[in-house]
């Protein structure tokens, strides 16, 4: 087990990183949206009286200007904080000999954005976070990362997007043995797709995507395409149901195997998301991650439901 730890660490710790993230990034991120949709179905349904004139501003060259629509300013500065316990079937990710394990993840980050159009938003963030295993000590670790991300919409009402985004990520562990012992740089590129259906309150959001990521070392560079397919149903205001999948397919260009590796790596889930208050979301997710490679010491499975709270405030 020791020389199957030392050979595959980079590898099941990343994976358990992106996967909490990638578990609970659908369900949470697209709450505070399908909230404001929601509230503005309602009140245009409830608008019974004459159309307000439109907005008017004064230029002293142009003279007086009629504001046909305003779109909302995005908030400039955003704080979160994030506290999940795990549970994992396979700690270490491999094909065989598999052990359970829990591990708690807490998260905090901030993000800025320097300014907006209508269109684009661009996003500077910086996230911490810490991972500890209950009886596998050896796998703790920390990461830093700093995503630039640039969003361009494609029309007015937001459910067509282009996202682009560069990520430089540091993991490092507690053991003075160890240090840092992961650093890479991953650029994606995505479309996304998300909308309700009809007058219901299901949601459904689809995004397509690439991914090149670089690292030292070497053994987790790879290109990727994948495909994110979630639905959301709203069963109150503050209660949502989601169900989501994540096909990927993973081309290696450094693996220690020595050949031309492939992966195909599905994941699947569903989640229940709270929100008793507009900055507070309490829920549950869990999922199933196989991976498919044409290297058969890579192959593995993993189920790994958890409980999560998250938080945030932005002005």
């Amino acid at each position: 087990m020791s020389h199957t730890f030392k050979r595959n660490r980079p590898l099941f710790l990343l994976v358990a990183a992106s996967f909490m993230m990638r578990a609970q990034a659908f369900a949470q991120e697209d709450t505070s949206r399908i909230e404001t949709e929601q509230r503005s179905r309602e009140l245009n349904q409830l608008k019974t009286g004459p159309a307000p004139a439109p907005e008017e501003v004064t230029d002293p060259e142009l003279g007086d200007i009629s504001i046909v629509s305003r779109a909302p300013r995005p908030k400039q500065f955003t704080f979160w904080t994030g506290q999940s316990i795990n549970f994992t079937s396979n700690a270490f990710l491999v094909r065989d000999d598999e052990q359970q394990a829990f591990f708690w993840n807490g998260r905090a980050g901030a993000s800025y954005v320097p300014y907006a159009t209508r269109n684009f938003t661009p996003r500077l963030t910086f996230e911490q976070n810490w991972f500890r295993y209950d009886h596998f000590s050896k796998l703790d670790f920390d990461s830093q990362s700093l995503t630039l991300d640039l969003k361009y919409d494609l029309n007015r009402n937001d459910t067509w997007f282009v996202d682009g985004s560069y990520t430089a990520s540091r993991l490092y562990s507690q053991h003075p043995s160890i240090g840092e012992f992961y650093r890479y740089g991953l650029g994606n590129l995505s479309l996304t797709h998300f909308a309700p259906v009809g007058n219901t309150p299901l949601y459904l959001g689809v995004t397509g995507g690439g991914y090149w990521r670089l690292g030292d070392p070497s053994l987790s560079d790879r290109a990727s395409a994948y495909l994110n397919v979630v639905a959301l149903y709203a069963l109150r205001e503050t209660v949502q149901l989601s169900a989501f999948t994540r096909p990927e397919f993973q081309h290696y260009t450094h693996d220690l195997s020595g050949t031309s590796r492939e992966d195909f790596n599905l994941t699947v889930g569903a989640s229940v998301t709270w929100n008793p208050r507009e900055y507070l979301s309490v829920g549950a997710t869990a999922a199933y991650i196989g991976n498919f490679s044409n290297v058969s010491e890579r192959r593995y499975d993993v189920v790994t439901p958890n409980l999560f709270f998250g938080a945030q405030f932005a002005f």
